[in-house]
């Protein structure tokens, strides 16, 4: 029998929230618009699932953008905000359902502080649904790298082989199978089809509520879901 699953681990953008696509536009408008970087569509589908910092590393190792970084990035934010105001974001079918499992919920996510609390208050998701979240800021090596994933767990004492993460990305799912954590891809917001690269597939966060929740066995503390299998 595989161990419980004591947590699940959720990426933010195109798997809590649909936001990719936003991200892509708004900030590849602005780079075309204001500092004449022209992205093409190799290179956007290349950086998806980044996080800003490994964006802006990129872009100056490949663009030869060595300034602006921090002017770009406030511009970035003031659109972004300017945008949101007109519209909500999408949240994903059936996420309430998972964060009313009995087990801890984080989120690991490339985006940066502020502007999670922007999209989050936009979407109306309460951050304290979750344990903790980290954020670009809080590591120094973003997606594909692991350290996130392996901070999160941790933060939330378990082993890898008790957590269950949640992506979209093709960085997102390296990062958490390289921390050796079973990865599901949740396609109902994804901006593209990764589904070959993780452990499971679901079309949505109902799907795979049943799936935990079949998974949850009679043990010390019955609350718990079992693992999910690779």
């Amino acid at each position: 029998m595989p161990p419980r699953i004591r947590a699940c681990i959720y990426d933010l953008d195109d798997t809590i929230m649909e936001s990719e696509r936003i991200n892509d536009e708004l900030f590849s408008d602005l780079l075309r618009r204001e500092y004449g970087i022209d992205l093409t569509p190799a290179e956007q589908d290349y950086l998806y699932g980044f996080a800003w910092s490994g964006v802006f590393d990129w872009l100056r190792e490949n663009r030869g953008l060595k300034r602006h970084r921090e002017a770009i990035w406030a511009r970035f934010l003031e659109i972004k905000r300017g945008f949101l105001k007109g519209q909500r974001l999408r949240v994903a079918t059936g996420l309430d359902r998972m964060l009313a499992l009995p087990v801890p919920h984080a989120i690991v996510t490339g985006s940066t502080r502020e502007e999670i609390r922007m999209m989050m208050e936009n979407a109306r998701l309460p951050a304290e649904a979750f344990a903790f979240i980290l954020s670009d800021e809080d590591c120094d090596r973003g997606k594909p790298d692991p350290e996130g994933y392996l901070r999160a767990l941790k933060r939330l004492g378990a082993a890898a082989g008790e957590v269950v993460v949640f992506e979209d990305s093709l960085p997102g799912i390296q990062a958490a199978r390289s921390a050796g954590i079973v990865v599901a891809f949740i396609a109902e917001l994804a901006s593209r089809d990764r589904a070959a690269e993780a452990d499971v597939r679901f079309d949505t966060f109902s799907d795979a509520w049943m799936a935990v929740k079949e998974r949850i066995r009679a043990a010390a503390d019955p609350r718990e879901p079992a693992a999910m299998r690779r």
